[in-house]
């Protein structure tokens, strides 16, 4: 049974585990999609609600605070472990937590404006897609293209109902990171209503369907770059945000997000998430601040 909270409307709900991410043998912090991109939305301006599975987490709370969680308690929080030391991310996963599904949502919550699938480790089925046709549906789907080993060794794996997931969602967000073979990146970009692809340092490239070439969003320059985790998912959740807020402004939506993800890099963790003040300062200096295009 969910531990619910009081019901209330939200603006934006994040379905996917909240994770434990191992930083040493001693430390630990709150991550997952989940948890960034819904702190990222309440940043600015929404009301969230994030619809989850873990184990009793004395930190989430804390964390979360201002975000309404429905939890599916479970006997783990799913928990990995991030390697950037090869100057690409190697990931270790530890632990799984309960799959996730429709039934389970709050009633008050299946008709929120904005729905984010944030799957991790395959705890979502992509047909739940399907279930939101009043919805602005976001979808990032690294958990979807992720398996692991016997020892936990994370590696990428195709997407397995794609075309479903691609038709159906009105924007998918994925870093050029996700995918095997960049050949599948064209195929999906004809497929997709909006295909987001994130580039690191080099901002993103936006596909719409039978728009021809991508549109280019450069980079935000970070004041320093101290950890990238996150940054994908904060970057979605300022995208979708501000698409649905705008009436579907994708290109400035592309910059926005580009600037509020541009944060995230500057401090571990889900600490760097922005507040909204933050961001409108550098997006009004955002001529000065942005990077060179490829």
């Amino acid at each position: 049974m969910a531990e619910a909270p009081e019901p209330r409307g939200i603006d934006y709900l994040l379905l996917g585990h909240v994770t434990v991410d191992r930083l040493d043998e001693k430390r630990v912090a709150m991550g997952g999609t989940a948890t960034y991109a819904a702190l990222t939305a309440k940043n600015m301006g929404a009301r969230v609600g994030v619809h989850t599975s873990a184990a009793y987490e004395p930190g989430l709370i804390d964390i979360l605070r201002g975000v309404l969680v429905a939890r599916i308690p479970a006997e783990y929080t799913t928990c990995f472990v991030n390697d950037y030391s090869s100057g690409r991310r190697q990931q270790t996963i530890e632990s799984v937590a309960d799959k996730l599904t429709y039934d389970q949502i709050l009633p008050e919550w299946r008709n929120s404006p904005v729905v984010h699938l944030g799957p991790l480790c395959q705890e979502l089925d992509t047909a739940i897609i399907e279930r939101f046709p009043r919805s602005l549906i976001g979808v990032t789907p690294q958990g979807w293209m992720r398996a692991w080993d016997e020892d936990g060794l994370v590696r990428a794996i195709e997407w397995a109902d794609a075309a479903r997931g691609l038709r159906k969602a009105a924007v998918v967000v994925i870093s050029e990171d996700d995918v095997a073979d960049k050949s599948v990146i064209k195929e999906w970009a004809g497929r997709a209503r909006t295909l987001v692809v994130t580039l690191g340092e080099r901002g993103c490239d936006v596909y719409r369907q039978g728009g021809g070439e991508p549109f280019h969003s450069p980079a935000f320059k970070p004041a320093v770059e101290v950890d990238p985790t996150g940054a994908g998912d904060v970057f979605a959740a300022a995208f979708l945000w501000h698409l649905q807020q705008s009436g579907g402004d994708w290109k400035t939506a592309a910059d926005w997000a580009n600037c509020v993800a541009s944060f995230v890099i500057e401090k571990r963790g889900v600490s760097g998430v922005p507040k909204l003040e933050d961001v409108e300062k550098r997006w009004q200096n955002g001529s000065g601040e942005r990077v060179s295009a490829r």
